[in-house]
């Protein structure tokens, strides 16, 4: 399976809410991305691919990628990392999610169906479109995108043939977003 998909892990955001590079927090002795690459590794092998301008994540030994056009957010982020991927699959991740598990991230990519450009999770009534599978050609989708300068991910999901995995509640707490101090605070009490 490890080479016909790209694990991309978005972290290129600002962590303005957070105060500081979430990616970088620590949780029980490793940090986020740490946690992240951990969990992917057994799946996608050294296939991980980073989009952030931070050098500290080099550290970690796998490719990280620049946003080619500053300033997009996630679909910037995306469209960068679709460019760089060489596979048709791509399992994508935001960093603020250290929580995601082996089973968790087997599971979206085994009811993944490659007929959709997108595979989102969900959790109640709320969308993960920042945990889920992307088809390498949704690069060009999103530089469609940026360029009309309709940086909504939501928006441009909406616009494709995408589907919704709802998560099962035995894996609802891996699909936290950590985007605050106090959830950061909740999550290593």
């Amino acid at each position: 399976m490890e080479n016909k998909i790209t694990a991309i892990i978005l972290a290129g955001g600002k962590s303005q809410r957070m105060g500081a590079d979430k990616g970088l927090l620590n949780l029980n002795g490793k940090t986020f991305i740490k946690h992240i690459c951990d969990v992917l590794k057994p799946i996608v092998g050294s296939n991980i691919l980073i989009v952030s301008g931070s050098k500290e994540y080099d550290a970690l030994g796998f490719i990280r990628v620049e946003d080619i056009i500053e300033n997009k957010g996630p679909v910037g982020g995306l469209y960068t990392a679709l460019s760089a991927s060489k596979t048709k699959v791509n399992l994508v991740l935001s960093v603020d999610v250290p929580l995601v598990s082996k089973e968790l991230l087997e599971w979206i990519l085994k009811n993944h169906d490659e007929t959709y450009m997108v595979t989102q999770t969900k959790s109640g009534d709320k969308t993960s479109p920042l945990i889920g599978v992307y088809d390498r050609s949704m690069r060009i989708v999103f530089g469609e995108h940026m360029a009309g300068n309709q940086l909504k991910l939501r928006q441009v999901i909406e616009d494709v043939k995408h589907q919704t995995l709802e998560v099962p509640e035995k894996w609802n707490n891996q699909v936290q977003n950590i985007n605050t101090p106090e959830e950061y605070q909740n999550l290593i009490k």
